[in-house]
């Protein structure tokens, strides 16, 4: 219960990708910067939001080392903004990475949706 706490207040997106790019979590703060709802993201891919040139650095596989990562995201209004995004690698029960956890913030408060 902390945790969801945590995840619903923070001010950074959280969200979470599998490893072909489907996004299976969007936090309020997701909703908030990029725009989408929770219900629309979670029918997205993360190259929908990812503008073309990026779209290699979007879904890391499994063997990549998860370094910070500065890029650009598109908003649901088609606005280009940076961000800075920590990438997490989730496990399951044998060790095998399942899904990429991230945290994204705006590299300029101003570029919200």
């Amino acid at each position: 219960m902390r945790l969801a706490i945590v995840v619903r207040d923070s001010r950074d997106a959280i969200t979470t990708i599998d490893l072909h790019g489907k996004i299976l979590a969007w936090n309020p703060s997701a909703v908030r910067m990029y725009g989408w709802s929770e219900a629309e993201a979670l029918t997205l891919n993360i190259t929908d939001i990812t503008p073309a040139s990026q779209h290699e650095l979007a879904i890391p596989s499994e063997h990549d080392t998860l370094q910070p990562l500065h890029t650009q995201r598109v908003t649901k209004q088609g606005k280009l903004v940076e961000v800075i995004i920590i990438r997490s690698a989730l496990l399951n029960d044998s060790g095998a990475v399942y899904a990429i956890s991230t945290t994204e913030r705006l590299c300029n408060e101003t570029d919200e949706a």
